[in-house]
């Protein structure tokens, strides 16, 4: 319903379940990560980004929602909804929770790795190929590239098979896709758009019914993605960062950004389906 989550930063590999011992950790410490994750992985980039997204999405999503097609008032209640500025405080709320949950020592060594010219680089090439990926025919281009390079089994096919085996990839984004689908469906539901209202089991079973597909949809964007993201890079950096994603301290980044995004999108999906609800009972007046 809306984009997978894809972490365009330190793409997301671990689901958020997993709580660590120093949960209690003091406030000035959380508080200290969540800046220092926000100002190296530049989180700030990605805010206009989710936003393309989100309109985007909303734009598409007209036609099957709304019997009579879309206007302009639910494209700009989507865009309320995803204003950069709200956006940016949701992240940052759902990133102090998350990384309460992790050790402090480990992030500290991810974002020591980000803080390298490689680090940097990598962030750099991730935000640039998502903005470019927005674009329908780009995103098109891109998967057909994989193709081609994937039957000619080209070294680099094999290397991003890797990364998304290691640093397990593909479960975490089905997981808040499905997570974000259900948020939707809770709104829409509260809101009355559906004819009859939808029991939590209903809801969950519908989610869970679109777990396949959304898994073949994932793999076959996020292949595209990251062959299109790190086509800049040697062969050896590449493996350099597949080394980093699959430690534990690559991981416990992920985790934390994987929480922090999970809250922004479960809070923005369960709105859009509220508001998308809200237009189709005023349609029915």
């Amino acid at each position: 319903m809306l984009r997978m989550i894809f972490l365009a930063v330190g793409i997301a590999a671990g689901l958020p379940a997993m709580v660590h011992a120093n949960r209690s950790a003091p406030v000035a410490e959380v508080q200290t990560l969540q800046a220092r994750l926000w100002q190296v992985l530049q989180l700030g980039d990605l805010m206009p980004i989710i936003r393309k997204e989100a309109l985007t999405e909303a734009v598409k999503m007209q036609d099957s929602l709304f019997q009579r097609g879309g206007d302009n008032r639910w494209e700009q209640i989507v865009a309320q909804i995803h204003e950069t500025g709200r956006l940016e405080q949701l992240l940052r709320d759902g990133l102090q929770e998350a990384v309460a949950d992790e050790q402090a020592a480990l992030i500290e060594e991810a974002l020591a790795f980000y803080e390298t010219s490689l680090g940097q680089r990598l962030i750099g090439l991730e935000t640039s190929a998502r903005e470019v990926i927005l674009d329908m025919e780009a995103e098109a281009d891109a998967k057909a590239n994989y193709a081609h390079a994937a039957g000619m089994e080209l070294p680099r096919i094999a290397q991003i098979k890797r990364l998304i085996d290691k640093a397990d990839l593909i479960a975490p984004n089905v997981a808040g896709g499905m997570n974000a689908a259900l948020a939707f469906s809770r709104g829409f539901n509260e809101g009355g758009g559906y004819p009859m209202p939808m029991s939590e089991a209903q809801m969950l079973s519908d989610a869970w019914a679109h777990e396949a597909s959304l898994r073949a949809e994932t793999l076959d964007w996020m292949e595209a993605y990251l062959f299109l993201a790190y086509s800049p890079l040697s062969d050896a950096e590449l493996d350099r960062y597949i080394e980093f994603a699959g430690s534990s301290a690559g991981q416990a980044l992920a985790d934390t950004l994987f929480g922090g995004f999970d809250k922004l999108f479960e809070w923005t999906s369960y709105e859009m389906g509220l508001a998308a609800a809200g237009q189709i009972q005023g349609r029915r007046l």
